[in-house]
């Protein structure tokens, strides 16, 4: 598995395993990758039985997992934030592996479990997810007239990096949105499959058909994940394991992580609903700039945009199918949760922003 600098302060001593998680320092400039350490002891099937045998391993473990937690959400260390979700994403992605992956052994590691729930404890405590605009919610329609106004107003649904892709991008900084973008649209059949688990009987119809349209209506060439990669591979971007996730900053990462930690967990299921249906109302403006910017440097010709071109129409729908056939009829049956579903979309909104603000500065940094 892996020893700690010093295994004789933990109890037992540990088998000779080879990963070597230093101790976290006081200074942001010596932080070590803890999460490197998490992603590959995922891996390992024997890992709940080693821990069993030697707990020292974990409490130390957990302890570095505290000290890079409480540097991102105490002291806003972007290096500590990197670390806190890419061990979230790694976390995550256990309950989407392939079957065939040695990580599937872990997926309900009950050490794992604890560390998620207490790294997504904080970040629920903590100012990371944004401010949340005060509003007060009396009828479903009060919910879907906020979650649409506050989407309208808030700078991630005009962010300035769609009209820079517009109007100035590069193919080399187009690529690197698009390889960007990779994790969550790849993903985004497994969050709607999140969706549907234990929803209501009522909405499973609305949540059915973006699933469908998600599977390409059964057609697996018209996949929503078969069209982005096909994208990518016109565009040069070779296949990645994570989808590229590593090259993510922790704001990518963040966004990506609300999906999963709104999603898998079933108590933060009405914050799911809002994270889902404000990204629909946020997509399409933002795919039809980045679809005049593409067609701007000659792509589109042989289809390769099919999957942006499809979501600038198709997710007018969704959005409205999402407000009017998910939202309102489980605001109106459950009016004590019509905040959560609010808080949701503004999270969504929230993170989107930060994300974007990153990406644009990075891909200015290109020019």
């Amino acid at each position: 598995m892996f020893s700690m600098p010093s295994s004789s302060e933990h109890g037992s001593q540990s088998p000779g395993r080879e990963i070597v998680l230093p101790p976290l320092a006081a200074n942001s400039s010596t932080w070590t990758n803890v999460a490197a350490a998490i992603r590959t002891i995922v891996e390992d099937p024997t890992l709940e039985m080693y821990f069993d045998e030697y707990p020292g391993e974990f409490d130390a473990l957990s302890k570095q997992v505290d000290r890079t937690v409480d540097a991102a959400f105490e002291q806003h260390d972007e290096r500590a934030l990197a670390d806190v979700h890419a061990i979230l994403f790694a976390l995550y992605d256990l309950h989407v592996a392939p079957a065939a992956s040695m990580r599937t052994h872990n997926q309900f590691n009950p050490y794992l479990t604890r560390l998620r729930g207490s790294i997504e404890r904080r970040w629920l405590g903590s100012a990371a997810l944004g401010e949340i605009a005060p509003v007060e919610l009396r009828t479903p329609q009060e919910l879907v007239e906020a979650i649409c106004s506050t989407s309208a107003q808030h700078r991630a649904s005009k962010h300035p990096l769609f009209d820079f892709l517009e109007t100035q991008a590069t193919q080399t900084q187009l690529t690197e949105f698009f390889r960007s973008d990779s994790a969550l649209n790849i993903r985004f059949f497994d969050l709607i499959v999140l969706a549907l688990l234990g929803s209501d009987p009522a909405v499973r119809g609305e949540l059915s058909q973006n699933f469908w349209d998600e599977a390409g209506k059964g057609d697996p060439v018209r996949s929503h994940v078969t069209l982005f990669r096909n994208l990518l591979l016109t565009t040069g971007i070779a296949p990645a394991e994570d989808d590229h996730a590593s090259l993510l900053n922790w704001q990518g990462l963040a966004g990506y992580n609300l999906f999963m930690m709104t999603g898998l967990n079933r108590s933060q299921g009405f914050k799911s609903l809002g994270v889902m249906a404000v990204t629909e109302l946020l997509d399409p403006s933002q795919y039809e700039k980045l679809t005049r910017g593409c067609r701007r440097l000659g792509l589109g010709g042989a289809g390769e945009l099919d999957y942006y071109d499809e979501h600038v129409s198709i997710d007018v729908v969704h959005a409205e199918g999402w407000l009017s056939n998910v939202i309102v009829p489980l605001a109106g049956k459950f009016p004590h949760r019509m905040n959560d579903v609010y808080v949701g979309a503004q999270w969504r909104l929230n993170t989107c922003a930060q994300y974007y603000d990153d990406l644009h500065e990075s891909l200015l940094r290109l020019a």
